[in-house]
C-alpha cells in the first residue's frame, strides 16, 4: 500500500495530476486512515479460521469502499476540482485491485 501511495504522490509532484500539496496530503491522509481502519477490522482478534477471514475481507472491502465512496463525494459537493476528485478516485481503485488481490491470494 505504500508503493501505490508514493506512487501516486510521485506523480502528483510531477504535476501529471495537477493538484495542490495541500489537496495531495489531504488525499494521501484519507486514504491511509481508511486503510487502517479497515486493516483493524481485518487483524484484530485474528484466530486464524478460513471462513471467518472470508467475512472479515468482505467486512474490509465493504468498509473501504464506503469510506472512499463517501470522501469523494464529500469532495463533490464541495466543489472540489475535478483532477483531484480523478486523483483520489484512481488512488481508491488502485488500493482497492492491489489489495484484494494480495488478500486472495493469501487464503489460497
Amino acid at each position: 500500500m505504500l508503493a501505490i501511495h508514493g506512487a501516486f504522490a510521485i506523480l502528483a509532484l510531477l504535476e501529471i495530476f495537477k493538484i495542490s500539496s495541500s489537496h495531495l496530503l489531504l488525499a494521501q491522509l484519507s486514504s491511509i486512515f481508511i486503510i487502517l481502519v479497515s486493516a483493524a477490522i481485518l487483524f484484530l482478534k485474528n484466530t486464524g479460521d478460513q471462513s471467518a477471514f472470508t467475512f472479515r475481507l468482505l467486512i474490509l472491502m465493504t468498509t473501504q469502499m464506503l469510506g472512499y465512496l463517501s470522501i469523494l463525494l464529500a469532495f463533490i459537493y464541495t466543489n472540489q476540482a475535478s483532477q483531484f476528485v480523478f486523483y483520489m478516485l484512481g488512488l481508491a481503485l488502485s488500493v482497492l485491485v492491489i489489495q484484494t488481490s494480495y488478500l486472495v491470494r493469501r487464503l489460497k
